[in-house]
C-alpha cells in the first residue's frame, strides 16, 4: 500500500472534516497516514485542499502524481490539472460537466490565465470536459458520481450539499478498497458528540459504498492491519503539547496564520490526559493564554511573566515577528528566559501568508538591535515539535535568554499519525531564585558559564532596565563594566555549546561515505529520507546532514561531515539557500549546488528525487541550482 490522494473544495466546504475522516478510517485499519494542508488566505470560498499519503510503515513525504483525486467543486479539478497520471482516479459530482473555466470565479485571475493556456495549447475546450480530457492524455479515469442523487438516496430530510464532503470521502475509502465499517467508525469518531449528525453520516457513507459496488468502482478489499494506540497531531499541535508537558505557565499571541493555530489549541486543551503529572500541576496553578492587543505586547507581557518565575513563550509568524524585535532586544539585555516559536510562511511583507516558507532564518539568527546571545532551534517532524517546545523552555530558563523555535508553516499544517508521547522524554529542569540578600546581585559577573544569579520578581529584589547595567542592575555607561557584561552574556553560548548533546543540535543520517551528502533543516527532513531510500534502490548512496540548532553553531561538527562529503546538495525552501548561507559563515565552506522551492508549496518525493538525479548525473558542472515549482 502506497496511496496519495488529493481531496479539494472551497474554502470552508468541509475539507479538513473530509480529510479527518479518510485519516481516521485509514488508522482504524492500522495503516498510517501522512498529510498536508494547503489553503487559501481569504476567508471562505477559494481553493484549498489536503494532500494525503497512505502506507503500512510511517510516511515521511507526498508524491505525484497522486492516486486519487477527489473534486469537491470545479474548481479543483481545473487547480490539479497537472497533478494526475496513469491510473489517477478523478472522483467529481457528475452536475460539473457543465461548468467553465470562465465561471470558476473563486480561481485566482493568473491562475485561471495560466490553465486557459494549457487547455488552449492542447487544442481543448476551456471547460471541465476539456480539463478532463487533458487529464485523459497523461493516464487519469475520470469517475462521474451523481453526488445529489447519491445523498439523497439515503438522507429523507436535509439539505443534499451538506452532505457532499461525507460522500466523497466514502467514496475514496470504497475505491481504496477499505472495508465500509471503517468508513462509519471514522463518522463516529469524527460527529462523537453529535448523535443524530454520526447516524445521518453513516447512511450517506453506506450508500457510497453502495453506489461504488454497482458500479464497479470498489477496489479489490485490503487486508486489515494490527490496530495500534497513535496520535493524531500537527505541528501546531506537538508544539501546544510540548508546552505544556515543558511545564508553559503563560503565553501570549496576536492573531496569525500560521501561529494561532498553536494558542488556540492551548486555550481548547489546558490539560491533556496522557500528561497525568503534569495535569494535576495544572489543576493548581493553571495556565494562561492572552490574546493581545499586538505582538509589541505579545513578546513584553510574555516576558513580565517570565520575570516572576513563570516558564512564559508567544508565538507569531513573520510580521509580527517583525515587531517582536526591539522586545526581544530587551530579552537578550536583561537575560530574561523566554520562548518564541516563529512559524515561517512566505514573505516579504504578507507574502503569502497561508503557504510554506523558510526565509526567516537569517532574521531570526539577527534580529533586533545590538549584540545578544540567543539560542535558535528548528524542527523537522511533527514529533520534534514536542520535544523541541520542551527543551525550547528548558534552554531559556536554563541560559538565561531568549530562545527562537522555527516551524515552517508546512510542518505546521503536517498531519502525522503519532505513535508514542513520551512526557517523561526530555526533563523538565526548574530553575530556582538564588537566595536573597541585601545586595542581590542580578547579574554578576563572578561566574565561569555566564550564566546570572537567577531572580525572580516577587522573590528577590533588583533593577532592571533596557540600559546597559551592573550586577545589580543599575544603569551604566562604564566602559569596563560594558566590556564585562557583553563577554560574560556571550560566554553563555559557549557553555550551550558544551552542555547540549550534539544530536540535538545536528545529526548525520545515513552512511558517512555517501556518493551524495544531503545538507537541510525543517521539514524536508522526512522527504530527504525518502529519497535517500529511493537513490539507495537505483544504487546510489547518500546521507543527510540535518542541522537543528543554528545558535549556538555546531561548526566543527558540520565541517568535519562537509569535508568527508563528494557531492553536496542543499535543500531549503527558499530562494537565498539561507542555510547554506549560515554554513559558509561559520565553517568557510561554501556549498555550490541546491535544490531550492519558494513558491509556498511542500517538496515531494518525486521532484526532490528527479532533481538529485540531474545533479548527481551532471555533476562536473561548476554551480547547478534545481528550483521546484510544482504543487497546486
Amino acid at each position: 500500500m502506497d496511496l496519495n490522494l488529493t481531496l479539494g473544495g472551497p474554502q470552508g466546504g468541509g475539507i479538513d472534516t473530509s480529510s479527518n475522516m479518510i485519516t481516521r478510517a485509514f488508522a482504524a485499519a492500522g495503516y498510517n497516514v501522512f498529510g498536508v494542508r494547503e489553503y487559501h488566505s481569504n476567508i471562505k470560498g477559494r481553493h484549498s485542499y489536503n494532500h494525503l499519503r497512505v502506507k503500512e510503515e510511517r510516511p515521511r513525504s507526498l508524491k505525484y502524481p497522486v492516486d486519487i483525486l477527489i473534486a469537491l467543486d470545479p474548481d479543483t479539478i481545473f487547480e490539479h490539472i497537472e497533478d494526475v497520471g496513469e491510473g489517477t482516479k478523478i472522483v467529481y459530482d457528475k452536475q460539473f460537466e457543465t461548468s467553465d473555466l470562465a465561471s470558476a470565479r473563486m480561481i485566482m485571475r493568473d491562475t485561471a490565465k495560466r490553465i486557459r493556456e494549457t487547455l488552449q495549447e492542447e487544442k481543448l475546450p476551456l471547460n471541465i470536459k476539456g480539463a478532463l480530457q487533458l487529464m485523459q492524455k497523461k493516464g487519469g479515469i475520470p469517475i462521474a458520481v451523481p453526488f445529489n442523487e447519491v445523498v439523497s438516496s439515503a438522507i429523507s430530510d436535509g439539505v443534499p450539499t451538506r452532505y457532499f464532503n461525507t460522500l466523497g470521502s466514502a467514496i475514496t475509502l470504497a475505491i481504496a478498497g477499505l472495508p465500509v465499517e471503517f468508513g462509519e467508525e471514522s463518522i463516529k469518531q469524527v460527529f462523537s458528540a453529535k448523535e443524530k449528525v454520526v447516524a445521518e453520516n453513516v447512511k450517506v457513507v453506506k450508500a457510497a459504498y453502495d453506489y461504488c459496488s454497482s458500479n464497479k468502482l470498489a477496489g479489490k478489499p485490503i487486508p486489515k492491519l494490527a490496530k495500534k494506540r497513535r496520535f493524531l497531531i500537527t505541528g501546531n499541535d506537538g508544539s501546544a503539547i510540548g508546552k505544556l508537558m515543558g511545564g508553559l505557565r503563560f503565553q501570549t499571541y496576536y492573531p496569525i496564520t500560521p501561529a494561532s493555530d498553536e494558542s488556540s489549541i492551548l486555550e481548547e486543551h489546558g490539560a491533556i490526559a496522557f500528561i497525568e503529572n503534569e495535569n494535576r500541576k495544572l489543576k493548581d496553578s493553571g495556565i494562561v493564554i492572552v490574546q493581545t492587543e499586538d505582538e509589541i505586547s505579545a513578546v513584553t507581557m510574555a516576558q513580565g511573566a517570565a520575570i516572576t518565575g513563570a516558564r512564559a513563550s508567544t508565538a507569531t509568524s513573520g510580521p509580527g515577528f517583525s515587531l517582536m524585535a526591539e522586545g526581544i532586544s530587551f530579552a537578550g539585555m536583561d537575560e530574561v528566559p523566554i520562548l518564541i516559536t516563529l512559524y515561517q510562511r512566505g514573505g516579504p511583507s504578507t507574502g503569502l501568508p497561508t503557504r510554506n516558507g523558510q526565509s526567516d532564518l537569517l532574521f531570526a539568527l539577527n534580529t533586533g538591535h545590538g549584540e545578544f546571545p540567543r539560542i535558535v532551534i528548528s524542527s523537522g517532524d511533527v514529533e520534534e515539535c514536542i520535544y523541541d517546545a520542551m527543551k525550547g523552555l528548558n534552554y531559556a530558563q536554563r541560559y538565561q535568554m531568549p530562545v527562537l523555535h522555527l516551524i515552517d508553516k508546512n510542518l505546521a499544517n503536517t498531519s502525522d499519525l503519532v505513535p508514542e508521547i513520551d512526557s517523561k522524554r526530555v526533563k523538565v529542569s526548574q530553575v530556582l531564585a538564588t537566595q536573597d540578600s541585601e545586595s542581590f546581585r542580578r547579574y554578576n559577573l563572578d561566574t565561569d558559564n555566564g550564566i546570572s544569579n537567577a531572580g525572580y520578581l516577587g522573590k528577590n529584589i533588583f533593577w532592571m532596565t533596557g540600559d546597559e547595567h551592573d550586577e545589580l542592575g543599575h544603569v551604566t555607561e562604564d566602559p569596563e563594566i560594558r566590556d564585562r557584561m557583553m563577554r560574560k552574556r556571550f560566554q553563555k553560548l559557549k557553555t550551550v555549546e558544551e552542555e547540549v548533546p550534539m544530536n540535538d543540535r545536528a545529526v548525520l543520517y545515513g552512511p558517512s561515505d555517501a556518493e551524495i551528502t544531503f545538507v537541510t533543516w525543517g521539514s524536508q527532513k522526512g522527504v530527504i529520507l525518502d529519497v535517500m531510500e529511493d537513490l539507495k534502490a537505483k544504487g546510489i548512496t547518500a546521507n543527510l546532514l540535518y542541522i537543528k540548532m543554528f545558535e549556538p553553531f555546531p561548526s566543527e561538527f558540520v565541517s568535519g561531515v562537509l569535508k568527508k562529503a563528494k557531492l553536496v546538495i542543499d535543500v531549503e525552501s527558499n530562494m537565498l539557500a539561507q542555510a547554506a548561507r549560515v554554513i559558509r559563515t561559520n565553517t568557510g565552506i561554501n556549498i555550490e549546488k541546491s535544490i531550492l522551492k519558494y513558491n509556498g508549496r511542500h517538496i515531494t518525493e518525486d521532484e526532490l528525487l528527479n532533481s538529485a538525479l540531474n545533479i548527481y548525473n551532471n555533476r562536473k558542472e561548476e554551480k547547478l541550482e534545481e528550483v521546484l515549482e510544482n504543487g497546486a
